[in-house]
């Protein structure tokens, strides 16, 4: 039998492309797939995040009682160089640059806080007369401020925090008070206020070349609430005013925050 050279040309054709074809082996298989996980991972470098405390197993079961949160509380205050100070616009705005629509509604803003009347725990503020929030508490208005360990943290110890969450924040809640020109000076505010603010120099009140003028008011806190962190480990809730007023400075100076150094 004799077979058409064309038919056995084409079979030989086919025959070598289909040996020609590349195959795969197991290993070029998964490698798309260990690409993909590898992208996943690293959207996410879990080895960039520390816990709170370095050794989970070393970690305080016990939680703090409320005067030892307290004591932490104000070595937090003692520590913090700004804090967010929210006050409530007035009822009735007498001024055109504030929208009616602001009336009654509170605004957080950043400022300059100092510890300068230990033991009281009352923040010391140099309120700028211009500024929002010294307008809405001259008008009446009662005040927060509110503190976190967050920043502070990461500048501690370089890392980012496992979970921030679990790191202690709080706010006060009173009013602000104009200090009397005999308390400013007893107690040596605008040198503890610059010591700590050296650009505040630029608005000390009762210098002529002040860029604005300023007032020394302290905050008389009423009520502090504290946030540890997690509630399983750290206390949550407010604290005793009593208890705020009454810790000394020897006492909160020998008290770590987390990141802190012993």
């Amino acid at each position: 039998m004799h077979i058409s050279i064309t038919i056995v040309s084409v079979v030989l054709l086919l025959t070598s492309h289909g040996a020609c074809a590349p195959v795969e082996a197991p290993e070029q298989l998964q490698l798309p797939r260990l690409q993909l996980q590898s992208e996943i991972n690293n959207r996410v470098d879990v080895d960039s995040f520390s816990p709170a405390y370095d050794d989970e197993d070393e970690a305080p079961l016990r939680i703090p009682s409320r005067y030892e949160s307290t004591v932490l509380g104000r070595r937090l205050l003692g520590l913090s160089k700004t804090g967010v100070l929210t006050t409530v616009f007035p009822e009735n705005t007498t001024s055109s640059r504030v929208p009616a629509d602001v009336a009654n509604t509170p605004i957080g803003l950043p400022d300059y806080i100092a510890s300068c009347e230990e033991p009281s725990g009352n923040p010391t503020l140099l309120a700028l007369t211009v500024s929002t929030s010294t307008k809405n508490a001259v008008a009446g208005s009662n005040v927060s401020l509110s503190l976190s360990w967050w920043d502070e943290y990461v500048h501690l110890t370089h890392t980012q925090p496992w979970s921030a969450a679990n790191l202690p924040r709080l706010s006060m809640i009173g009013y602000l008070e104009e200090m009397s020109a005999e308390e400013v000076e007893s107690q040596g505010i605008p040198s503890c206020f610059t010591k700590i603010h050296g650009d505040s120099v630029m608005w000390l009140p009762g210098r002529k070349w002040a860029a604005h003028k300023g007032l020394w008011m302290r905050m008389v806190v009423r009520e502090v609430y504290w946030i540890g962190g997690f509630g399983d480990r750290n206390y949550i809730g407010w604290f005793d005013r009593d208890e705020w007023r009454g810790v000394k400075e020897e006492e909160w100076a020998n008290v770590r925050l987390p990141g802190e150094k012993a």
